[in-house]
């Protein structure tokens, strides 16, 4: 990667690209998702004369021209602007949170930022799609050299305020850069808080093939080295951004979304991202609430020799969907809690582990999945544990 901007242009362009944004460094991962072309035919078929060949689809994506000679508040100086460039990388479907490229993050870290990022959100935000956002694992990526690594984790969902519904998604990481020049086109503002953290901010358009997108970002360079940034979007109209440019600095300046704090010993948390081999079914929508009535009686059961490690108590949604999860290691090697509308028929596969499925005392499924054969008196208990239930 030679491009460190924040990432911009997320939702349109998704009808071209399949991008996973890593907004805290500004570096953006890109697969094409159209079908490789077959290789050329040494000797080329002749179509038939009644046939006309497909024209292409046109595409065109349009952004706001940048004023340059300009100047920008809070910035001594301003560069011209620079030509975004991007890389492809592909990696694994299964991640876990033990990547020695950022020895910063955790599950248990994970758990924490996800809970101070939904307390920095203003009041009245709601998720849709029941994706309630929270941070995944850094994924390992093949081809990829020491400067081009990617060591940051984003969280990211759809929200909805009383301007409207928005794209909503936040990435921490580290950077021993320091603070980068202000370019003309990737910041309006520039503001120095009183701890010493420098946050740009930026709102603009694009358009694709005339259906404009408005966007809003903002990124702070925190004084330990911390990255952390929030973009927002929504289609048609910039009054309905769904946040404020100040509400944005609250979210990348908020306690908790750092690099440098080290989650209390007994944190929950997840050892890999939840799947949907490790969930079952469910079409209820959960809110942050909901997740935190849970947690809270997860933190209490009796898990007898299990010994989960991270302890339980950090249920997820998952951009897949379906139900709540939550993975971690024990006695019985890797087990999986997985939450949904109703209990889950016996798996009929073979498989080496046990697995449990009852239903709570108001019929939600509690399911509990071990790796290794376990006693099923002990994931029964742990399945029936008190409060472990929603109306």
């Amino acid at each position: 990667m030679t491009e460190h901007a924040p990432p911009r242009r997320h939702d349109a362009v998704m009808t071209t690209l399949a991008i996973t944004s890593i907004v805290a460094t500004g570096i953006v991962v890109a697969g094409l998702t159209a079908t490789p072309a077959e290789p050329e035919l040494t000797v080329q078929p002749v179509a038939p004369a009644s046939e006309n060949p497909t024209p292409a689809e046109e595409y065109e994506y349009v952004t706001p021209e940048v004023e340059y000679p300009t100047t920008i508040p809070g910035c001594d100086t301003v560069d011209e602007p620079v030509d975004s460039t991007y890389s492809s990388y592909f990696g694994t479907v299964a991640q876990s949170y033990d990547n020695p490229i950022a020895p910063w993050f955790s599950g248990p870290k994970a758990h924490i930022m996800s809970q101070a990022l939904l307390a920095a959100l203003p009041s009245g935000i709601t998720f849709q799609d029941g994706v309630i956002p929270y941070f995944d694992p850094i994924p390992v990526y093949e081809g990829m050299t020491e400067e081009t690594a990617i060591d940051s984790t984003s969280a990211y969902g759809s929200i909805r305020t009383a301007t409207g519904d928005g794209y909503l998604s936040v990435g921490v990481g580290q950077s021993d850069r320091g603070v980068p020049p202000c370019i003309a086109g990737d910041v309006d503002e520039r503001t120095t808080m009183s701890d010493g953290s420098v946050v740009d901010t930026l709102t603009t358009w694009y358009e694709v093939n005339g259906d404009r997108t408005y966007e809003r970002n903002a990124i702070a360079y925190r004084p330990d080295d911390s990255v952390v940034s929030v973009y927002t979007s929504v289609p048609a109209e910039e009054d309905a951004l769904p946040l404020s440019r100040d509400e944005l600095i609250d979210i990348v300046t908020a306690p908790g979304l750092d690099t440098s704090t080290a989650p209390p010993p007994g944190t929950p948390g997840s050892i890999s991202e939840c799947s949907p081999s490790t969930q079952t079914e469910s079409t209820r929508e959960y809110t942050a609430t909901d997740i935190a009535t849970l947690d809270s009686a997860l933190r209490q059961a009796d898990t007898a020799a299990l010994a989960p490690s991270p302890p339980l108590g950090s249920l997820r949604t998952s951009g897949w969907g379906g139900g709540l999860c939550q993975v971690v290691n024990s006695a019985a090697g890797v087990l999986t809690i997985a939450i949904s509308d109703d209990p889950q028929p016996d798996p009929g596969y073979v498989t080496t582990g046990s697995t449990v499925s009852l239903p709570s005392p108001s019929g939600m499924g509690i399911t509990i999945t071990t790796e290794l054969p376990w006693e099923r008196a002990d994931l029964e208990r742990l399945a029936l544990t008190p409060g472990l239930d929603l109306p």
